[in-house]
Parts: structure tokens; sequence; C-alpha cells
């Protein structure tokens, strides 16, 4: 059964290079064998993969280990589309043979300990590499040396195959993008390498993704997770799917419903401007989406769906079966969504609102601060102007293993709510836990009561309300049992102070100089870490503080662009 359509089809491929709506990616593509086809293959050292465990780092070890995946999808793709130069293919098989020695294909800061000889460590990158080499193996077919198949799926079956049948995972029973990348992957290399098995364990992995949907989500499609999260898990689910309906001749197609169809349009509804999106959590306030990821979901859901605007798509080969979808599943009716300037939704089962006018951008969240790759950020909201954050979200910091610790993950600028656009009371900051706000839009305004998500038994009401019109946004705290109440505004750009009057950039926040004075304190946002362990330093980041004075039960700040 061919699984993968026109993929399989070496004409199809040859045939590419002479198609003008296939430039850019083509032009990618070279750009990546011009830079790094000719290198020599990254090796794994051992002096580098201990890292993350002796010291908490990860990147330096991720850097090769990436390197050396990027090169083999670079590679497959050269050899599909240029097959009369036998070096692209003679290189690929180079690489995998590499792959197939290479000590595990998970990575450390996913591995319980490395004091055990242990090869077959289920994770993200484990899983997903064995999808891509059963993936090679079905679109190259007999062009690959026998040798090469037979390792394939030699290190198939003893690396993903044996160990998922051995036990039952963790990411299983989970409601983020693991469980769908690792269940979507294990099962697409199931479905094309060994079938037989596939039918022993569908149930299993069906259930693994139901499991996303019903219990990762509400109706309201937003992954709390973020945008790329986003595109990273429901992409696996789709992938998965797509192959699934075509294995059982259509009779299962797990992408129905009004609830997937909503998370097939979270991206859309986080829009700011061009370039910007809402990035609550740990994700970059600038994405860019593999352009052949959106024509999956188009595909997939024809009606709703919007393509971003072009200047946010990718081309990166190391995204590799979204790059092979930028090509077989390309249609000419596909155009760039034209980004309207005037837009709002809200997001009601998680709190989320989003705006767009013609002279800002404006978005601001309820929720609970117990979420993956959680941030104490209840109640916070982000403003841009001019195609750039300005009140921010600053989104994560470096992946090291402190990062995500806990509990001392709260104690960083970036998660703990010190480094969020939201209020300090009684000298206390958001404290961490599944509590949840109650939020609500009517008549244009935005209501959020978040008092629980401060544990203080003395705070009794904290009534948030965001009232948006076309100039900018006004906001409105009523409080009880807060004998100290200070707003924080956090920023990347030097702010000015006089007069209950703050100019951040593009924007001005006014208060009532007669209840509140301005203060202004920087920190740095972190970069990676160095080899003694310690965090580089980043960006200065200006937090500003505005004290209420002897706070009695309201105060309003007022933001214009």
């Amino acid at each position: 059964m061919n699984l993968i359509g026109k993929s399989a089809d070496p004409q199809f491929w040859s045939e590419i290079k002479n198609k003008p709506e296939f430039k850019p990616m083509l032009e990618a593509l070279k750009r990546d064998f011009e830079n790094d086809g000719m290198d020599e293959i990254p090796t794994t050292k051992f002096s580098k993969f201990r890292l993350f465990h002796d010291i908490g780092d990860r990147s330096i070890y991720q850097v090769d280990f990436f390197k050396r995946q990027h090169r083999m999808f670079m590679l497959t793709a050269m050899a599909l589309i240029y097959p009369e130069e036998p070096k692209h293919l003679e290189r690929l098989q180079d690489t995998i043979w590499e792959m197939c020695d290479q000590f595990v294909w998970a990575l450390p800061a996913h591995m319980p300990n490395i004091t055990e000889n242990n090869n077959s460590e289920l994770d993200l990158d484990s899983t997903t590499v064995g999808y891509a080499l059963a993936l090679i193996k079905e679109m190259l077919g007999d062009r690959l040396h026998d040798l090469i198949k037979s390792r394939i799926d030699a290190e198939i079956d003893r690396r993903i195959v044996k160990p998922f049948l051995a036990q039952r995972w963790h990411w299983e029973f989970r409601e983020n993008n693991w469980t769908t990348v690792c269940s979507g992957a294990v099962g697409c290399t199931l479905m094309l390498n060994r079938p037989e098995i596939f039918d022993l364990v569908q149930d299993r992995i069906n259930h693994n993704m139901a499991t996303y949907i019903e219990n990762g989500y509400r109706d309201d499609g937003v992954c709390t997770e973020g945008a790329g999260y986003w595109s990273y898990g429901f992409g696996y689910y789709l992938t998965y799917a797509e192959m699934l309906k075509t294995y059982t001749n259509g009779r299962v197609d797990i992408t129905k419903g009004e609830k997937v169809k909503n998370i097939a349009m979270f991206l859309q509804k986080l829009y700011l401007d061009e370039n910007v999106v809402v990035n609550y959590g740990d994700c970059g306030s600038r994405i860019t989406m593999p352009i052949g990821y959106f024509y999956l979901l188009k595909t997939m859901f024809p009606n709703g769906v919007e393509l971003p605007p072009e200047s946010t798509f990718s081309y990166d080969v190391h995204y590799f079966t979204y790059f092979l979808n930028s090509f077989r599943l390309y249609d000419p009716s596909f155009a760039s969504a034209k980004l309207s300037k005037n837009a709002e939704y809200f997001m009601a089962d998680q709190g989320w609102y989003t705006k767009r006018t013609p002279k800002y951008g404006f978005g601001c969240r309820g929720g609970s601060n117990g979420e993956s790759h959680n941030h104490n950020d209840v109640g916070s909201f982000i403003f841009s102007k001019n195609d750039k954050q300005v009140l921010v979200d600053m989104g994560g910091r470096p992946y090291t293993r402190q990062y995500f610790e806990h509990p001392g993950r709260y104690d960083f600028l970036e998660t703990s709510s010190r480094g969020h656009n939201v209020p300090i009371i009684n000298g206390q900051y958001q404290g961490n836990g599944g509590e949840r706000a109650t939020t609500s839009f009517e008549n244009g305004e935005v209501k959020m009561e978040f008092a629980c998500i401060y544990h203080q038994e003395e705070l009794t009401k904290l009534l948030r309300t965001f009232k948006p019109d076309e100039n900018g946004v006004t906001i409105t705290d009523e409080f009880a049992g807060a004998k100290e109440f200070t707003e924080r505004l956090v920023t990347p750009f030097e702010p000015t102070i006089e007069d209950g009057k703050i100019t951040v950039e593009d924007i001005t926040v006014t208060f009532d100089k007669a209840l509140a004075s301005a203060r202004v304190e920087t920190e740095t946002h972190a970069l990676e870490l160095e080899l003694n362990g310690e965090i580089k330093k980043g960006q200065t980041m200006y937090l500003i503080s505005i004290d209420v004075k002897e706070p009695k039960d309201k105060f309003t700040f007022r933001i214009d662009a």
C-alpha cells in the first residue's frame, strides 16, 4: 500500500526543479546545501553528551545532534529532486550510516540518567528520527543500498518498536505536544515499516491522540503551550491522521468535529501585527511557520483556515515532513492571508482575547498557572505597535535543567509574575497552580477575576477590566484586601517617566499622579549557558512599577498608541 502518495513517485520529484511555484523552497534548499552539504558529518561526543547532567546545558550537544539530522533531511531532498547527481545519495547514505551508529537518538535532557547503557529511550527526538528514516526508506526505495535499508529496519526495531511494545510511556498520559509527537511518529513508523505490529497497537495510539484533543484543549481550540508547540503537537496529530486515513481506506478519520477545526484555526487568532503574535509561556513573539504545515491544514480544513502572511513563511528543510508537504500538497488556489487591521477574538474557554486595529495590537489572557510550559502570568497582557511588542511578554529563557526544575523554575524573571504585566500585591507575586481566573467578554470589555491566583487569604477580590478602543486600552483593577498594590509593566525599551505619564517607544501610559507614582528598575533577559554553568546576560528589560498610594479599592491606567 502506498501511504505517502506523490512522495513515493520519482517522476514527481524530478519534475519539481522545473516548476516556478517551487522556486522559494528550492532556493532555500540549495542555500542549505552550499552551506553544509559538503561538510563532514558532525560527531556526537561524550564530553558534550554529559553536559546536561553535569551543568544543566543542553544546547552544546544539541547543535551537533540537530546538525546531523538537518544534513540527513537536506540530502534526502537533494537526492529526490536531483537524482542525476549521485553525490547526494552517496552522502545521504553515509549520514544514515552514522545515524544508525549513534549511541542514542533521544536527547540527554530527556533521559532519566546517563549511568546506564540505554539506547532505547523514547522521546520527541528518537521517535521522530525513527519516523524520518522509515519515510526516507519508503521514498527512495531501491535507490538505497540493501545494507542501508537493512540497518534502518534493524535500528527501528531495536530503538522504536521493541521499547514501545515493552511498556507504556509517560508521554502516552500527557496532555501536551509530547503525546502526539511521540505517538504520531511511532504510529507512522509502524504503518510504513511494521504494519503487522501497527494493527496490534492502533487502538492504543488512537487513544493517545484522543487524550491530546480531549484533555489538552478546550472547545475554543487554544493551545496554552503557545503557537510553536501548537504547530509541533497538532502538526504530528495531523500527519498521523492523514496516513491513518489512507492506511484504513478512509474508515478512520480523527480530524472530524468542531473542536479539532477550532484547534486548526488557532494561529490566525494570535496575530497582533504582520510579524507579531501572542506568545505566552515559552514561545517567542516573532514566529515563522513551515508553509508545508499550512498546506496540510488547508488541505484538511479548506473552509476556515487562513494561511499566514507571506512574510512569516518558512522553507526550512529541518522541518522535514512539512518541507515535503510544501511540494506534495501545493495547490495554486492556496494564497497567503492579507492580514486584516481590524480583527477581534475572544476565546472563552481559556479566557484569551486578541484585538488588532490600524494603530495597535493587544492581547490578554486568563486561564491558570498550572499549564505545560507555564509562566505565572494570569491577567497579563501584550501591547504592540509598528510591528513590535512594546509592553511585552518576554517568552522563555534558555532550556536548561535548572529551568525546568520545580520549584526553582518560578524564581526566574521570565517565568515569575514579576516579569509580566500583572500586579504585585502586598509585596507578593503570583503563585503556581491550577486555580483558574473567571473571564468574560461583554460590551467590548474583558473582565477577569483572578484573586485566587495570588494565594493570599486576605485578598478577596481582584477584578481586572480591559476596555480597548480605537486609540488604546484602559485598564482598571478593583481589589479588596490589598494593603500594598503595584502595577507592573515590562518593556525592552528605556522609558521616560514624568508627571503621571510614562513614554515607552511609540506609546504612552497615563495615570493619576495623585494616586500613584512610577519608578523603573532593570533586569536582563537570559541567553544560553556558559560552560561553567553560568547564564550569559542578554537584553536589558525595564520593569516599570506604578506604586498605588494608600490603596483603597480601585486603580486605573491608560495605554495610548
